[in-house]
């Protein structure tokens, strides 16, 4: 793998979720607006979907991103030349899109309104990423 490649790839990649920042944005403020209902004991979370990037609000299963809207942001040979290069591609999205969802969410008052929020991929539910903090926390198996 060269490094070059792998920066080459995050640079699409970012330049990827830069483009879809407001889209993200103005459909977070329009659940905020429409008002979340938690269930008593419950924090606010949205699912990551492991295998299309499909992001969902769990507490009301509304789609914040469809399935498969990452596919079509990136170049259409994102994934072949990430796979050509022996690059960990999971790893470079998971690395870049978890910090800028935290930042649309911020940006768009989503800490004044729940406290905290965390952000998780489907298969592995007992890691997720703290939208305040921006940091990974463990919540045991």
């Amino acid at each position: 793998m060269e490094a070059s490649a792998v920066t080459g790839l995050r640079t699409e990649l970012v330049a990827a979720l830069a483009a879809s920042t407001d889209r993200l944005r103005s459909t977070i403020r329009g659940e905020l607006d429409k008002g979340i209902t938690l269930e008593a004991g419950r924090q606010l979370q949205f699912e990551i979907d492991d295998f299309f990037f499909g992001i969902t609000l769990c507490a009301n299963e509304e789609s914040i991103l469809p399935g498969e809207w990452l596919d079509g942001a990136l170049p259409k040979d994102w994934f072949d030349r990430a796979e050509q290069a022996e690059v960990d591609w999971n790893a470079i999205i998971i690395e870049e899109l978890c910090p800028w969802f935290a930042g649309c969410w911020q940006a768009v008052g989503g800490p004044g309104a729940f406290s905290p929020a965390y952000l998780f991929f489907h298969l592995r539910p007992q890691e997720q990423y703290d939208l305040e903090g921006r940091r990974w926390v463990s919540f045991g198996t």
